[in-house]
């Protein structure tokens, strides 16, 4: 099923965190940490803590490829936590114009771009929605079944 048209996980959160992230590189390390240090206080399975750090950067840096720049606006970083899922989501401007909403690709041997969507599918069941506001949020749910270690998937 094409990731616009998954559904998002209902989650009855136990936990929930939300911040806004500056639309920089070095942010990323920032959120990293932050939602490590969020996670470890929540007592999050440190697989799927590790897991969730890799979507976290790959969502992020594809917000601060592809989004179209709002004024200094911060993209929006929700994680949330219940029974050991995790669900996190971000929400950028949308597409700069003309840009292809996200998809998975598949780069040639040689590319440099383009496997990052890939690594969150191995990951998480993922998928993303255009907002009311015109801004886009593209989220990916972590259970302890879909982690890389064991490969399945729900």
């Amino acid at each position: 099923m094409p990731p616009a048209l998954r559904k998002r996980p209902r989650l009855r959160a136990e936990h929930i965190e939300s911040r806004g992230v500056a639309p920089r590189q070095e942010a990323i390390g920032q959120a990293r940490h932050a939602v490590r240090s969020t996670l470890a206080r929540w007592a999050v399975e440190p697989d799927i803590g590790f897991d969730t750090e890799l979507v976290l950067s790959e969502l992020l840096a594809n917000a601060l490829q592809h989004a179209t720049p709002a004024c200094g606006e911060e993209i929006g970083l929700s994680v949330a936590e219940s029974g050991g899922m995790v669900l996190v989501e971000v929400e950028d401007g949308g597409t700069k114009g003309g840009t292809a909403p996200p998809s998975l690709a598949c780069p040639d041997d040689d590319a440099e771009h383009g496997r990052g969507l890939l690594l969150v599918e191995s990951l998480a069941l993922w998928g993303w929605r255009t907002l009311a506001n015109g801004h886009r949020c593209t989220w990916a749910c972590l259970t302890p079944s879909t982690g890389s270690r064991n490969g399945r998937r729900p």
